[in-house]
């Protein structure tokens, strides 16, 4: 007779709200043209977007604004602006800041 061991059993329902829109995410990220974190995935609206399951679906969610692509987060240099100034003064550049020998600077 032959031998069958089952590796896994299968896969129940998931067990959270976000794995069962893993999915959706992922097709959203790839239609906007994304990455997964930029997605924001209304959390009023997660039983209708679990049932979306293809790409037809999620740009209908996408265009009723349940999925929206989020803005990219900003990165200031206004603290990197104050170091430079503060080092035009002299400051941060004592003996424990130098890298390299004397003659490197």
């Amino acid at each position: 007779a032959p031998f069958f061991v089952a590796s896994h059993a299968p896969r129940a329902q998931p067990h959270s709200q976000l794995e069962a829109m893993k999915l959706q995410k992922r097709l959203a990220a790839e239609i906007k043209k994304c990455g997964r974190g930029r997605i924001w995935l209304d959390p009023n609206e997660s039983n209708e977007i679990s049932m979306a399951n293809s790409r037809f679906n999620i740009r209908k969610l996408i265009k009723d604004g349940l999925i929206i692509r989020k803005a990219v987060k900003m990165h200031s240099r206004s603290r990197v602006r104050k170091n430079l100034e503060a080092k035009r003064k002299g400051r941060h550049t004592g003996i424990g800041k130098r890298r390299g020998t004397k003659e490197a600077r």
